[in-house]
């Protein structure tokens, strides 16, 4: 069916170009590592800002934690707010939602109005979960997904890397305001590229036959249940990576290995360096291959097996932590691709990848909002055991939920190939 009003917006009377793709997909990717960039500026001088604004102990949680309620009330609206207004309004009144956030952080007095403008910017970070993925099937054919969800799920990353690089010499040389400058002008960067070179084809691609126009799909059998689950295990993922890894393991580098504040920063930002240029290969070969699920799958096993034997190993030796930090950075170039890679292969009706495409951005929001248990687990029971006890049991329930619960996308290709055949013997 045609677009029409806003919602036809950016989409064009024709079919893009692959060069008109990746462009489209660079200024997506640039919006997507600003967002995670916003999300951790705040980090390297967290105490500062609330020294400064007045914030008390309570206060200082709500800097990070209201990114992560963003995306979980988020999820599903996002999804009918890009399905009613169409891909580009809605990510450029995300950026614009962006824009608004970073002006009002930057010059913000008080501990409150800096709280509003944290949490606009999380309205725009909570909307980009959800539409990032999604406008991905509509872009690219179904055969280059694993390229693309391998390269779009580096967004994090590398917002992470120039969070965790650039604010603290920024903060060091000029204080904690200048840090927002700073994404200030990516903002307007991101909207001025967006506005200029986002396209969607007239017909997205996956409502299309191979690329053939002529063609269009019908709704073949949908595997909702097994997408499901896929979200449920990186609902798993995201709390153990992004709850007690990224958050707290410069912590116990500092009171376990007695490393620097800013060696036990540098050390975890390994795990993404690592997985930029692995996850981009194994997008490749798992296009290649068909093996979405094993690039899911095992991957979590072998976080299982780091969480117990080498992630939180007591002394102030080393080689647990670098070990560690190199091997989850493989197995983080795995995970976020071959789940977001699978889904369309798992659910082609358009609207229904919509749907889980949606949920494991909801899955994600609420892992995100569950960071404050690791704490307490911690607390409670220490580095060691709540890395053997809780997060290789969560790792190794994540691996057992894809091997059995998700059909290989091998199989689930060979089950479109013969819908095809059936549909083209019925015609």
């Amino acid at each position: 069916m045609a677009q029409t009003g806003i919602a036809a917006f950016g989409v064009q009377n024709r079919q893009l170009t692959q060069t008109e793709r990746w462009i489209c997909f660079s200024a997506l990717f640039f919006f997507g590592f600003t967002a995670a960039f916003n999300l951790f500026k705040a980090a390297p001088a967290i105490a500062f800002i609330g020294a400064d604004l007045g914030f008390d102990e309570a206060g200082l949680g709500y800097i990070m934690s209201s990114y992560a309620i963003a995306a979980l009330v988020l999820a599903y609206p996002g999804m009918l707010i890009m399905q009613k207004i169409g891909v580009k309004a809605s990510v450029l009144i995300s950026c614009v939602l962006m824009l608004i956030g970073s002006v009002i952080g930057s010059f913000a007095p008080n501990a409150a109005l800096f709280l509003v403008g944290r949490a606009i910017e999380g309205c725009a970070y909570g909307l980009i979960c959800v539409i990032g993925p999604n406008i991905m099937p509509r872009l690219f054919p179904l055969k280059n997904q694993g390229l693309v969800m391998g390269i779009w799920s580096l967004w994090i990353p590398v917002g992470t890397i120039i969070a965790f690089f650039l604010a603290p010499v920024i903060f060091e040389s000029a204080g904690w305001r200048p840090i927002w400058y700073v994404s200030l002008i990516m903002e307007v960067v991101s909207l001025v590229w967006m506005f200029v070179s986002v396209k969607m084809p007239q017909v997205p691609e996956n409502e299309l036959v191979d690329g053939d126009v002529t063609r269009r799909k019908k709704p073949g059998k949908c595997f909702m249940f097994a997408a499901i689950m896929m979200s449920v295990a990186f609902l798993a993922w995201v709390y153990v990576y992004v709850d007690n890894i990224n958050t707290l393991y410069p912590t116990f580098l500092q009171q376990t290995k007695g490393m620097s504040v800013f060696d036990s920063s540098m050390l975890p930002n390994w795990i993404a360096i690592i997985t930029i240029p692995v996850g981009i290969l194994f997008g490749v070969l798992s296009d290649k291959w068909n093996a979405r699920k094993y690039f899911v799958a095992v991957p979590y096993l072998v976080v299982a097996l780091l969480m117990f034997f080498c992630a939180f190993t007591p002394g102030e030796d080393l080689v647990g932590p670098w070990t560690f930090c190199i091997l989850m950075g493989v197995c983080a170039a795995g995970i976020p691709m071959g789940t977001r890679a699978i889904i369309p292969v798992l659910v082609p009706d358009p609207k229904k990848t919509d749907f889980a495409l949606a949920t494991m951005a909801f899955a994600t929001g609420l892992a995100q909002c569950m960071g404050s248990l690791a704490s307490l687990s911690i607390a409670e029971i220490g580095w060691t055991a709540n890395g053997q006890f809780i997060l290789a049991p969560l790792a190794l329930i994540a691996s057992l939920i894809v091997f059995i619960c998700v059909k290989s996308d091998r199989k689930v290709l060979a089950i479109r190939k013969q819908e095809e055949a059936d549909e083209a013997a019925a015609n």
